[in-house]
């Protein structure tokens, strides 16, 4: 519905191509970026919420870099490999909110249009493998705080043995991915599927012609 919505209001255009249809004013474009797009589509706010949360992680995980870097202590390794996932994973958002080009996304021919979207969706999608590995780390983190206030000994242990971190951190990344497998990633990809078909069916009925 979103889709038939959006052709037709590139329809309504008169009497002008898509390919000849002028950039919209900043103005015009604050207006029609506001409702054409559903959430579903519209993925802005949460690209920029990701954003700001894995900021802020970063931040704090260079505070705990450092730290672990000038006592040498027993979190070093896996501080640093959340070093580098976090920065990864700040640029993968930026870069793909960059991509998007919300503010003129609407002002590109329809076919063209499609085709980005469908990128952004495909790319969306994929960031969750970033989150479940952040969830790894995090999630590890607070079962070591649990166990510091439970059992003392139990915290220790856990602290200085690096390899079960390791598979605590892997079979918790591999769980939470599970789950948006299951619960939120085939919304996306049933969005997904359904501009491909409509952006391959309206470049099919143009090659007809």
């Amino acid at each position: 519905m979103e889709l038939k919505k959006l052709q037709n209001e590139w329809d309504s255009f008169p009497e002008v191509s898509m390919e000849e249809r002028p950039v919209l004013s900043s103005d015009l474009e604050k207006i029609v970026v506001k409702n054409p797009l559903s959430d579903a589509f519209y993925l802005r706010k949460k690209l920029l919420v990701r954003i700001a949360a894995i900021s802020s992680l970063w931040l704090l995980n260079v505070g705990q870099l450092r730290i672990q870097w000038i006592t040498n202590g027993n979190d070093l390794y896996p501080v640093v490999a959340l070093f580098g996932l976090l920065s990864y994973s700040l640029y993968f958002h930026i870069r793909l909110l960059k991509y998007a080009d919300y503010p003129t996304l609407l002002s590109l021919p329809l076919v063209i249009f499609l085709g980005k979207l469908e990128t952004v969706l495909d790319k969306y999608i994929l960031s969750f493998k970033f989150i479940s590995g952040l969830a790894g780390f995090y999630v590890l983190s607070i079962i070591q705080i649990m166990l510091s206030r439970w059992s003392t000994g139990a915290s220790q242990s856990l602290s200085t043995n690096n390899w079960y971190k390791w598979l605590i951190m892997i079979f918790i990344a591999i769980s939470v991915d599970i789950l948006f497998l299951r619960t939120i990633i085939p919304r996306y990809q049933r969005i997904l599927e359904t501009v491909r078909k409509y952006k391959d069916g309206i470049q099919a009925k143009g090659q007809n012609k």
